[in-house]
């Protein structure tokens, strides 16, 4: 989000009629801290790396369109 622009920020994200919203929970948060901060964080050459070896497990089914 933080690489969006204005406009692009409110046609994608705060736009209700484009947006979806999704429950989550998080049962072992300890994995998902270190996951956010390795895609998220500003070394890329980690993230780079996780993205080249996980990208076959990717279920397109579930990336909202």
């Amino acid at each position: 989000l933080g690489e969006m622009d204005a406009d692009q920020l409110a046609e994608t994200t705060m736009d209700p009629r484009r947006r979806i919203l999704r429950r989550i929970s998080l049962s072992d948060a300890e994995a998902a801290e270190k996951i956010f901060d390795l895609l998220m964080g500003t070394d890329v050459a980690p993230r780079r790396e996780y993205i080249v070896n996980n990208a076959a497990l990717l279920d397109r089914s579930r990336i909202d369109a």
